[in-house]
């Protein structure tokens, strides 16, 4: 790869981005997540690397439509009670920190690998905040398992995530094989990423909930509320399921959701305003960012060095495969990385078993930072909204950990099967 001017201009850019999300602050001057990205965006609009109808052309309109959505759907849960509901009945069962944090992680590892994992953890977010306010627990452990297990368990099928989904359009790999392969690595992943939460973050792992909870009846401000936003959930979580034999894309099925939701709303100015905007202008940004980053020939020279041992079959595919998605996905985020190795897979006739490597790779490679996987931005977006947050360095303190061993039980296992 050649240097020049606009792949110089391109890193800087990206690296000031980058800077901005990892320390948070500029002085006294607090930046967003979503602003840091922002600023990215302008800067590359404002320095001619991108035109603004091609910024405009790069945001995916299936995403932001799919996050308005269920951005939608949550308000209206907060306001008829039902997440408070939720939360309490949540708490119930745990019983304690080290049974939650278990539960969690099962709960959002299971329902992200038939579910949209973003759409599970802008569910699962506010629950926990409200379950750990309950009891007075510490929130970030359980916030960051709530990231890691909805990448994890969104590996298991083709329809957990948007990448998976890609490489099943493209690929034709069947449910069942692809759940058949998977499906070990998923579970030891899990029990992987609980044991070492635990010994992460033991001491807030100690003791039991001692908080007299109240009855979860008592928040459910409109009980014919809560009955129908329910439905109405459910229903959306039905239409994500069968989104291949429908044909219905899934940001439809989200708004169609959120408008249903927004009509049984007591008040529809407050649940528009609920809509977590942050996460939408970080997503809208991002797409930016990362289409002028690939368009400056940044991410081909990324490629570069494993261009000869992608396709040679057997462990070294795998082993490359998962090396490129650990370097790339922290630069583009998996969902755009994907996109721009689909047509690389394609032309080189992947077989199904390097095609399993890129969705295994990419997914789990989003837990390594907090910009690996737009399900870690949607957590910390969501729990930034009702005032707590994390840092990039304790998802990293974390995420790390989890994103390696968990890469290496997958990457071992299919290189294995073959």
């Amino acid at each position: 790869m050649e240097w020049g001017a606009v792949q110089l201009e391109a890193l800087a850019i990206f690296a000031l981005v980058y800077a901005l999300i990892v320390l948070r602050r500029v002085g006294r001057h607090k930046v967003e997540v979503w602003m840091a990205m922002l600023i990215g965006a302008m800067l590359f609009l404002g320095l001619g690397l991108m035109s603004l109808d091609d910024a405009v052309a790069a945001i995916n309109s299936n995403v932001m439509l799919f996050l308005v959505g269920m951005f939608l759907v949550v308000e209206v849960m907060v306001q008829t009670g039902l997440l408070q509901f939720l939360a309490v009945k949540f708490i119930r069962a745990a019983k304690g920190p080290s049974r939650m944090l278990l539960l969690v992680i099962i709960f959002v590892g299971v329902a992200s690998a038939f579910l949209v994992n973003d759409a599970v953890v802008l569910v699962m977010t506010p629950i926990v905040i409200a379950a750990c306010s309950l009891v007075g627990a510490r929130k970030v452990p359980y916030l960051i398992a709530v990231a890691l297990s909805s990448n994890i368990g969104s590996a298991l099928t083709p329809i957990g995530n948007p990448q998976n989904v890609l490489i099943k359009i493209e690929s034709g790999i069947g449910t069942l094989g692809f759940m058949g392969k998977m499906a070990v690595p998923v579970a030891l992943g899990l029990a992987a990423e609980y044991l070492m939460l635990r010994a992460i973050y033991r001491k807030d792992m100690k003791g039991r909930f001692e908080s007299s909870l109240p009855e979860a009846e008592e928040n459910l401000t409109s009980r014919a509320g809560a009955y129908a936003v329910g439905a109405i959930a459910a229903a959306a979580v039905i239409g994500f399921v069968a989104s291949d034999l429908t044909g219905w894309p899934i940001a439809l099925t989200a708004l169609a959701g959120g408008s249903a939701a927004l009509l049984i709303s007591g008040d529809r100015r407050r649940a528009v305003k609920g809509i977590d905007w942050g996460t939408i202008v970080f997503f809208a940004s991002m797409f930016v960012v990362m289409a002028a980053v690939e368009r400056s020939g940044l991410v081909a020279g990324l490629i570069e060095p494993f261009s000869s041992t992608l396709f040679a079959g057997g462990w070294q595919s795998v082993a490359s495969i998962f090396g490129l998605s650990a370097a790339v996905s922290q630069v583009t985020s998996n969902v755009p990385f994907v996109a721009i190795m689909l047509p690389v897979f394609r032309a080189a006739a992947a077989d199904p078993g390097q095609w399993l490597a890129l969705a295994a790779g990419s997914t789990l490679a989003g837990n390594l930072t907090l910009l690996g996987a737009a399900a870690n931005v949607i957590v910390l977006e969501a729990a930034e909204s009702r005032g707590e947050t994390f840092s990039f360095t304790e998802f990293l303190k974390a995420g790390l950990p989890t994103g390696l061993v968990t890469m290496a039980i997958a990457g071992a296992f299919l290189a294995m099967v073959g």
